[in-house]
This record gives C-alpha cells, structure tokens and sequence, in this order.
C-alpha cells in the first residue's frame, strides 16, 4: 500500500497563476512560426508596419515572456510585459475585426484576461521583493522606527 505524506504541498496560487500565464504563451509562439505568412499578413493588416519586424518583436517578447514567467526568472518585470504585449494584441484585433468582447466570437476577453492576470502576477512579484527590501530586526535588535 501506497502511503502518503500528512501533508502535500500546495503551490502558491500566485505561482500556479504565473506558471500559466508563461505557458500560455507557447500556442501563440507556435501558431505565428508554424504560418508566417498569415501572421505577417495579420501584423500588416492591424497596421503595424514593417509588418516583418512588429513580428519578429512579437515572438521575442512573446518567448521571453513564456521562460520568464513560466521559470519565475524577472518575474516583476515580465508579468507587466506581458501585460503590455496583451494590450498591444487587443489593439490589434480591435483594428483587424472591429471591437467585440466575446473570445468566441473573435473578441478581446480571453487577451485582457491574461493581460490583467500578468498584472496580478507583477503585482504579487513586487510585493514579494518589496516585503523582502524592508529592514527587519536582526540579532534581537529591533528595527528603528521610521518618522512620519
């Protein structure tokens, strides 16, 4: 019989939400590499010009977002890329399909909903290292009071 420890480990929810907005990205990575011309057309057609370069751009943004935030490696820094490469992306499809909110039907709820995820995984990043940066007391001295 097989037996288990008394308590499993529970990830963070903020690490299980990070982890997937990193992985989230793959698909996306593989979708423009496997039709480069489709999504050098999709780059012209939502106005971005040299359309070849915001591609480009979009991939590497795009793949550093995925190790980073799937690694947790930048995580404060690439949690609000990535915000900002979902901005950029419903701006592009408000310019190719008009404005629409269902993902279903070509809209933007699925890309702002990641996009305010990756906030929220920035926000938790920051937090952490903030709470990391303050003084605490050390060798039973206690940390001096700050003026108001």
């Amino acid at each position: 019989m097989i037996s288990l420890p008394n308590e499993l480990p529970i990830p963070k929810a903020s690490s299980v939400l990070r982890v997937a907005c990193g992985v989230f990205y793959v698909p996306h990575i593989l979708f423009k590499l496997t039709g480069l011309a489709a999504s050098t057309a999709f780059f012209a057609k939502a106005g971005f010009q040299p359309a070849g370069l915001w591609l480009a751009l979009a991939l590497t943004l795009e793949c550093a977002c995925a190790v980073g935030l799937t690694f947790g490696i930048l995580t404060r820094y690439l949690g609000l890329l990535s915000a900002g490469v979902m901005a950029t992306a419903v701006y592009a499809v408000f310019n190719t399909k008009g404005v629409g909110w269902m993902w279903n039907m070509g809209g933007v709820e699925y890309l702002v909903f990641w996009g305010l995820a990756s906030v929220a995984v920035a926000a938790e990043a920051w937090s952490e290292a903030l709470a990391k940066a303050r003084p605490t007391a050390r060798a039973g001295l206690a940390a001096e009071p700050r003026p108001i």
